[in-house]
């Protein structure tokens, strides 16, 4: 079965990059068409895969079902369809860190479950036609699902995951409601109820990893900080084993998804954690009688924050200067493993689906700021003791840093400054290629970046810009603003 499964990635891999390495010769098509003045230029976007198929140079292809290839091509323009929607960019070589899974539709695998004589239900995947069948994948349902259209099989070191989705019915009484919608409604509560009923979260990178504004913690146990120092160290002894051995020996792939393996351990933890914690600030098991109806996070740019230093060169000397790139990874490092774009992502979907509002606010001074009298000033802070100093106000940092920030997440309800957002979650903005009005149709740039989409609206600028000069030839020489 692993040999099957592991042939199946391979060559939908190989039809995906396929496709990747197609789109690129007619991408160069396109640009020679447009430089040598042709207005008309259609390149094939489509799923065919038929071409990679040769008994000659491919004849692996062949070995496997036809719905494994055209499930490749299925992802490629899911893929190039998100480009064009400017959503993500574009379709790259994949390699086996980043595409080992593989799509089955629903023509190869059927779900069985099986009853021993003690009445015990095993759940059972079987891959393959009927025909020709390949196997049988036992598998843990965490919870009751649906009969879905097409499943995931991914792998990762030594482990295999089964994935899917399917339909299934919004829960009794549930009314999708946009931020604006939700805002509008909290803006109706008095201050005491719409206090009561907000949580401010505050995220940082030492002992807690999450605090609250009503004192609860959500970090790490010391077990699972244990282990992770212990698969830290041993994937770096692996890490240096591997070296020393000799690629493609059955040895380095042993080394290898044991490395693999203790990257694993701490994805999975991390997993665990951000979801664990994202359901809990959601439904607030600490107070069963009434879950929050608005939470509210720093808007930090983990992105900007986790960034490298810029080397700095002394302008006398020209010599490379000191700047704290190790201490500045060790930051990062710590970012990274604290969650905070995980849990920010879970809150917001997990908020949603309790019709509970996710804000936003601005995380400047947030640690500096008294809760109790507003005061900002820096000696406010000392390690993790707050205390104000002008009224007094003591408490522990990363609690009085959860207020501040759910009293601004309260102060944005009462301005009416919460708008709703636009369904688009991610955009791509890709440069386009500058045309001069006055420019001939052949200096057209050979280099241009041109897209299927872009294709067709730069040729119609340029047959407009055509009648733009037939019609202006009598005209000034300067232009009229607007023109």
């Amino acid at each position: 079965m692993r040999t099957v499964l592991s042939q199946w990635i391979g060559c939908q891999r190989v039809v995906y990059n396929g496709k990747v390495s197609e789109e690129k010769v007619f991408a160069s098509q396109r640009r020679l068409l447009l430089a040598s003045g042709e207005i008309d230029v259609k390149t094939p976007l489509d799923r065919c895969y038929s071409q990679f198929k040769d008994d000659a140079l491919t004849p692996w292809l062949s070995e496997v079902p036809s719905q494994i290839l055209r499930n490749g091509a299925d992802r490629w323009m899911d893929a190039k369809q998100r480009q064009l929607k400017k959503l993500g960019r574009a379709p790259r070589i994949r390699n086996r860190s980043n595409f080992n899974s593989v799509l089955i539709s629903s023509e190869l695998f059927r779900f069985i479950d099986d009853v021993d004589a003690e009445g015990v239900v095993t759940k059972r995947l079987q891959l393959g036609t009927e025909k020709n069948p390949v196997g049988f994948l036992d598998f843990n349902a965490h919870r009751d699902y649906g009969l879905p259209k097409q499943i995931t099989v991914r792998r990762t070191g030594r482990h295999w995951w089964l994935s899917f989705s399917y339909e299934h019915a919004a829960p009794e009484g549930f009314v999708p409601r946009d931020d604006s919608e939700l805002a509008y409604e909290l803006n109706a509560l008095d201050d005491i109820d719409l206090k009561a009923a907000t949580v401010g979260i505050d995220r940082n990178v030492k002992d807690n990893c999450v605090a609250t504004s009503d004192g609860r913690f959500f970090a790490l146990s010391p077990t699972q900080r244990e282990r992770l120092k212990r698969k830290e160290l041993g994937a770096n002894r692996l890490q240096k084993r591997m070296a020393r051995q000799v690629k493609g020996s059955k040895n380095r792939a042993k080394t290898r998804n044991r490395l693999a393996s203790k990257h694993e351990y701490r994805s999975n933890v991390a997993r665990d954690f951000s979801h664990q914690t994202s359901h809990s600030l959601v439904t607030d098991q600490a107070n069963d009688a009434r879950a929050p109806l608005m939470l509210v996070l720093e808007a930090l740019k983990i992105a900007n924050m986790v960034r490298r230093p810029k080397a700095k060169q002394d302008p006398t000397t020209g010599k490379w200067v000191k700047n704290r790139a190790a201490q500045k990874a060790g930051l990062n490092k710590a970012i990274l493993q604290s969650c905070w774009g995980n849990i920010a992502t879970q809150i917001k979907y997990k908020g949603h689906r309790n019709s509970a509002l996710v804000l936003s606010v601005p995380a400047a001074y947030s640690s500096q700021e008294c809760s109790s009298c507003g005061h900002i000033h820096p000696d406010n802070r000392h390690e993790r003791q707050f205390v104000c100093q002008r009224c007094g106000h003591e408490a522990h940092a990363d609690t009085n840093a959860g207020k501040v920030i759910a009293a601004r997440g309260i102060k944005a309800v009462r301005d009416q400054t919460v708008v709703a957002k636009s369904v688009k979650r991610t955009a791509y903005k890709k440069r386009k290629p500058k045309i001069d009005l006055g420019q001939e149709l052949s200096g057209v740039p050979v280099n241009a970046r041109v897209s299927h989409g872009e294709a067709q609206a730069i040729s119609m600028q340029q047959q407009s810009k055509q009648e733009y000069l037939v019609a202006r030839s009598d005209a000034p020489t300067t232009a009229p603003k607007g023109v």
